[in-house]
């Protein structure tokens, strides 16, 4: 039995030891391809890990969607409750438009996509929950619909592949959002090799692809650009791989280039994009996308609730998780900060299929809201529209509680 640290092979049977670094792609990559190379033509795949991260996760969904094409047999071992089997690692998402557009749960989940409005909807849905979820410093979400249109989309327009995967996780401990995007495509060197940029090896072709306007032709070659420079403004992290090389970008700022990665075919080295950002740090839109001329950062959401007079109506019931708990209110008052922090209009909270409320629940959405803006802020940014008679009687009294409980700290402090 040949064992290293993150995949044990024993005949044609691999074991997922650890699933939370890229090491682990190359390990089970290698273990495939000497599976394959010993004359096995099905595969048993097993796993003890109990840490995963998506920038292995998705990859090794990608590698073993490859080999199965193929006509390899893969026979899973596993815990159908398992993190591995959640994720979609054995059998990636592959949702339509019109189910994406109602999935309310889309971090830990590996999706399939193949076509643009697939990866809006994806991002769409990335977004809505995040928003919903975490008070983004200003820039971050807007910044986020940016790159990962633009990312995921580069993988139909420039890979030569006609799909690709991607998976996200949230880690409220620290507030960071992850992401990771591979498709087992021809890989940036021969991306670029076709266009007017000649780029001798691997990694000059990643050095090249993160310049602004460099790309191959099919489009205006800001994809990795804005990326790179989004993530460096945010304190981020950023690792792009293709073929042998890789490039990362650390959260100081320094970048480290790497050569000796595998890979699954010289038609097929493909592409892995993965990258975290800090929701807690600002992202300055207008310095990173200076140069480019404008960008995209449509949020269809956003974009319904606007009425005539370019005031956001903001359904509580349409966007809600009901209207009885604490962590319900919450849930609304975090998306409504981060909108405001996204759109200057005035936003308009409408009540109107609202029947009853808990006092906690008012009291988180809207007490916690006021003194988290302060009263000018919330007076000239906010409406409450079409309470009942007993929710506007709670609301006032929240407020009266917190103005009250606020007073007292400040004196004993």
């Amino acid at each position: 039995m040949e064992k290293l640290t993150n995949v044990i092979k024993d005949g044609n049977t691999l074991t997922i030891e650890n699933c939370n670094h890229p090491r682990c792609v190359s390990e089970f990559l290698w273990k495939v391809k000497d599976t394959l190379n010993q004359g096995y033509r099905d595969i048993v795949i097993k796993s003890s890990a109990t840490s995963y991260f998506p920038n292995a996760c998705v990859p090794i969904a990608g590698i073993i969607d490859y080999y199965r094409k193929e006509g390899i047999d893969f026979t899973y071992e596993v815990d159908p409750n398992c993190y591995l089997a959640k994720c979609g690692v054995f059998n990636p998402y592959k949702e339509s438009e019109d189910i994406l557009a109602t999935e309310k749960s889309p971090f830990d989940k590996i999706f399939y996509y193949e076509s643009p409005t697939q990866v809006a909807a994806i991002t769409q849905a990335y977004i809505d929950s995040i928003s919903h979820q975490s008070l983004c410093e200003e820039g971050v979400l807007t910044g986020l619909i940016w790159c990962l249109n633009e990312v995921m989309d580069n993988v139909l327009t420039h890979s030569s592949s006609s799909f690709g995967l991607v998976m996200a996780q949230y880690h409220p401990g620290n507030n960071h959002i992850v992401f990771c995007i591979y498709d087992y495509g021809v890989g940036i060197y021969k991306t670029m090799s076709e266009s007017k940029h000649r780029a001798r090896t691997e990694i000059d072709a990643i050095s090249l692809a993160i310049q602004e306007g460099v790309g191959d032709g099919k489009g205006q070659g800001n994809g990795l650009y804005g990326l790179f420079e989004t993530v460096r403004g945010n304190g981020g992290s950023l690792t792009i791989t293709s073929g042998k090389s890789s490039l990362m970008l650390f959260r100081d700022g320094k970048v480290k280039k790497f050569d000796s990665i595998p890979f699954i075919s010289p038609e097929h080295k493909g592409t892995i994009i993965d990258f975290q950002l800090d929701l807690n740090k600002q992202i300055d839109i207008k310095k990173v996308f200076s140069t480019i001329g404008g960008f995209d950062g449509f949020d269809i959401r956003l974009d319904n609730m606007l009425d005539d007079s370019n005031h956001l109506i903001y359904d509580i019931f349409k966007n809600g998780q009901g209207t009885a708990t604490r962590e319900s209110g919450k849930y609304l008052r975090v998306d409504i900060e981060n909108t405001l922090r996204r759109n200057p209009s005035t936003i308009i909270l409408d009540f109107a299929n609202v029947k009853a409320v808990s006092s906690s629940f008012i009291d988180e959405l809207i007490a916690k809201m006021v003194l988290d803006l302060g009263f000018v802020k919330f007076n000239a940014a906010v409406r409450l529209a079409n309470m009942t008679d007993e929710i506007a009687f709670l609301c006032n009294r929240s407020l009266y509680m917190r103005i009250h409980d606020s007073w007292e700290s400040s004196k004993e402090s």
